[in-house]
């Protein structure tokens, strides 16, 4: 009997031990974990800072993306309005002239002829105009069906005297007969056709020959814009379609036309890409699948 006592008494004392191991390990797990809970808050609430300044951040970055973005409109614009200025001047030099000649005469039938010119040139002004106000919006695709090689065309028309201020460029045609039309804005279209003959101009700054195409293929009908310059560095092609990045001269380029190009085309439905040879020049198609609906610019 004493000796199960004593045995009783031993179990207490180990078990008395262990509780106790086990009240002090319990401590030392509460104080860590405080400590860890401790840990956590302050690292919480670095990085609810640190995300907080970031969206200040990108607000900024947003924000001057928007500036330089409208800045390329307006540079994009300035082409434009070179070209379309040469098409206001005739019409304007003609209802002045002819205005002043209806002041000197009393012939009726002279009279009549002259206004009749007067009439034909106000429309052509108006018809001008009416291109310039449409080129500047940058929005939401108005989609009509068209013919890609008369949308080049039409753009040339009032488009391809501005290029006469770059040095001896010449311009090519090869457009494909009977391809399908295009559902896609025009407008958005000739933005970039324009900016890439633009682009294709600057790099032959001692001028050259620049072709443009028309196709269809297994991605769809394309136009494609093929200059002789001295082609695209292999170091920069990857950020070429990037905001922001341009190969050109300071306070030549904001870095975000073809950016917008690409953003115009694939808001139509369609796909830019580029090939390039150093010192043999560069070749950009514009891809656009017959039938395609896309119908949104991308954020």
């Amino acid at each position: 009997m004493e000796d199960e006592i004593r045995e009783l008494v031993k179990n207490k004392e180990r078990l008395e031990l262990v509780i106790s191991e086990e009240k002090e390990l319990s401590e030392v797990r509460r104080k860590l974990l405080e400590k860890s809970l401790k840990e956590m808050e302050e690292l919480y609430a670095s990085l609810k800072e640190k995300l907080e300044d970031l969206k200040q951040k990108d607000l900024k970055i947003r924000e001057i993306a928007e500036k330089l973005e409208r800045a390329n409109k307006l540079s994009l614009m300035g082409e434009i309005t070179g070209a379309i200025a040469h098409q206001i001047k005739n019409p304007l030099i003609a209802i002045q002239g002819f205005a002043k000649r209806i002041q000197d005469t009393e012939n009726l039938d002279k009279i009549k002829s002259y206004a009749k010119i007067i009439l034909e040139s106000a429309e052509k002004l108006t018809e001008v105009l009416s291109r310039l106000l449409e080129f500047s919006r940058m929005e939401n695709p108005k989609k009509e069906w068209i013919n890609i090689n008369r949308l080049i065309l039409d753009t040339l028309g009032f488009f391809e005297h501005h290029l006469t201020r770059f040095k001896k460029i010449e311009l090519n045609l090869e457009l494909a007969e009977n391809l399908p039309d295009l559902h896609v804005d025009k407008i958005h279209i000739q933005q970039v056709l324009a900016n890439l003959l633009v682009n294709a101009a600057q790099a032959m700054p001692d001028g050259g020959p620049i072709v443009i195409k028309t196709g269809k293929d297994d991605e769809g009908v394309y136009f494609a814009v093929i200059d002789r310059g001295k082609g695209i560095p292999e170091e920069v092609r990857d950020k070429l379609f990037e905001p922001f990045y341009t190969t050109k001269p300071k306070n030549e380029g904001t870095g975000l036309g073809l950016a917008i190009c690409k953003r115009l085309v694939e808001a139509n439905g369609g796909r830019i890409s580029f090939e390039t040879e150093e010192g043999r020049g560069t070749k950009f198609f514009v891809h656009f699948p017959v039938g395609q609906n896309s119908n949104s610019i991308p954020s």
